[in-house]
Formats: C-alpha cells, structure tokens, sequence
C-alpha cells in the first residue's frame, strides 16, 4: 500500500475505544507515522459531544488512525477532518453508494448515518504533534436500534470483506489527507448534507429556518438565515 496510512496494522479482538489505544501507544513510543488500531468490538467507541458509537462485533469497521504531520498548525487541523470525511465519501462511491457529509462529520446515504469521525488532536504550542484519527463506518451490519442508520451491505444487499474495505479506505486517506486547503475545502462544501435546501435549525435564540452555504477556513458552518 502506498504512503504512510496503513504501514503498521494492530488488530484487536475488543477495546474501550481504538482512539484511547491509539494515545496510549503515542504514549508509549511503541507506534509508526500512519499506524491503524482495528478493533472486533469497542465497548466504549467514542462520538462526538461524549456520544458513543455503538457497533455489532466483527461487522464494522472501527479503527483509529495515527498521524504525525511534518508541519501543520493548529489552523490547518480542520483538513483532517475535511480530508478523512471526503476519503470515506468517495469509498462509498467505489460501491456505487452516494453519501453527503453532515456536518462537521458524519457521513450520511439516503438521509441515515453510515459512517462518523472523531478527531483528537495532540497540540505543541501552535503546531499539531499528534493527531488520532477515530473511524466508524457501517459495513455488514443488517440491523440496528435506531432507524436512521445504514450499512454497505444494506445499501448494496452483499456482505463485504471488512479487511478489503479497510485497505481501499486508507488508499483513500493517503491521498485526500495531503491535498491542499482550498481543495479540501471546496470538496467539503460541495458535500455538504442539506446545502443549499431550506432547513430548521438552533442555536442560542431558539430554532430558526435558514440554509447551509458553507463552511469557514475554521470550519465553522455558515447558514443563511430566512
């Protein structure tokens, strides 16, 4: 495979998240630059705001990424999430499946989440020492406690090779982690899930109906209030 992503693979039978084994080998000096945890099952998968991701054992992918860049500043951390979200999104496509990105991060078909990222980065002074990569992306799974999630295998009614759709994920990443900002960016907002399409939203006013534009260099989403 080439580049960094997947030069290193550690697979598990069960861990509390792959993100938090992720740090305890950056912890301990005992990964490379572009390492992958895999995990059979996580019993405490994190997702974004102090959610969980929750899994069936040995149907999905979930995985933690290890990166250490040359030289990214804290301002350029948001391509990370731009780049992971746009390499998943055009795995899908290899299946034939289209996906849009809700924002910041999670990856929807048809209205139902597919696949979710968790960025966790490690900051010396303005500059990105570390950054864990947290990935979960519905692969086989057929059933699900809750209505708006899809898998590969519901979306295409064939069960997949987890190890191969991994394999094509970090082809992915190795190349859409290293474009440039405006690409990433632009990429991003064309993804967007709802651009462009009156909606209901909330903030600290109350809910209002507006319209997804964008996103800042930040990534911070911009909408246009009705």
């Amino acid at each position: 495979m080439k580049g960094i992503f997947g030069v290193q693979i550690f697979n598990l039978d069960e861990v509390d998240s792959t993100n938090n084994f992720a740090a305890k080998l950056i912890s301990d000096q005992l990964c490379q630059n572009g390492a992958v945890i895999m995990s059979d099952y996580q019993t405490l998968g994190k997702g974004q705001r102090g959610n969980h991701w929750i899994s069936n054992k040995r149907e999905n992918i979930m995985m933690s990424v290890v990166y250490q860049p040359d030289n990214m500043s804290v301002s350029e951390q948001i391509t990370l999430t731009w780049g992971t979200s746009l390499a998943i999104v055009e795995l899908l496509a290899e299946f034939g499946i289209s996906a849009q990105v809700k924002w910041p991060n999670d990856i929807y078909v048809n209205r139902k989440k597919i696949s979710g990222v968790l960025i966790e980065n490690q900051l010396m002074g303005q500059r990105v020492s570390f950054s864990i990569i947290g990935i979960g992306l519905n692969v086989n799974q057929l059933e699900f406690s809750f209505t708006n999630a899809t898998s590969i295998a519901l979306e295409k009614n064939k069960i997949q090779i987890i190890e191969e759709v991994r394999n094509t994920l970090l082809a992915k990443m190795n190349d859409l982690l290293f474009k440039d900002f405006i690409f990433l960016k632009q990429k991003y907002e064309s993804l967007l899930f709802l651009k462009d399409l009156e909606s209901e939203f909330e903030d600290e006013q109350g809910v209002f109906k507006g319209k997804i534009k964008g996103v800042t260099d930040e990534g911070l989403l911009i909408i246009w209030k009705e």
